[in-house]
C-alpha cells in the first residue's frame, strides 16, 4: 500500500520542517500561505513554482509513496522556495536550479533530518 496523498497532508509535512532546523531559521511562510497540491507526474518527485504572486508546491502522488520519500521530496521544495523568497534563486546557475547555495542548504537539511544528499541533486 502507498501513502495516499492530500493537499492538507502536504501542509502539515511542510509545517513540521518548517519548526525544525535548519528550516526553522529560515522564516518560510505559513502553510496558509502555500498552495499544496498532488500530481501525477512518474519521472519528478516534486516541484516548487513562484508564479510572482504565491508559492506552490507539487509533490506526485505517482513517485512518492513513502512518508520517509515525502519528507525529503519537501525539505527539498522548502529550500527551492526559501532561495526563492530571498532572491537566491538563479535561472541560469542550471536547469534544476541546484546552485551553490541550494547545495549548502540541502547539507544542513541533510545533516540535521539524515537525509540522502543524493536526493537533492
Amino acid at each position: 500500500m502507498t501513502l495516499p496523498l492530500t493537499p492538507e497532508m502536504l501542509a502539515a509535512a511542510y509545517d513540521y520542517l518548517r519548526h525544525t532546523p535548519p528550516f526553522h531559521r529560515w522564516n518560510l511562510p505559513e502553510p496558509e500561505d502555500v498552495k499544496f497540491t498532488v500530481g501525477r507526474a512518474r519521472d519528478c518527485f516534486a516541484f516548487y513554482q513562484w508564479d510572482g504572486f504565491r508559492h506552490t508546491i507539487t509533490v506526485s502522488k505517482n513517485a512518492v509513496a513513502h512518508t520517509s520519500t515525502l519528507m525529503t521530496a519537501m525539505a527539498h521544495e522548502c529550500i527551492h522556495l526559501h532561495l526563492e523568497a530571498t532572491k537566491q534563486e538563479s535561472k541560469r546557475s542550471s536547469p534544476s536550479h541546484h546552485n551553490a547555495a541550494f547545495r549548502r542548504y540541502a547539507a544542513q537539511a541533510c545533516k540535521y533530518h539524515g537525509f540522502d544528499p543524493k536526493a537533492f541533486y
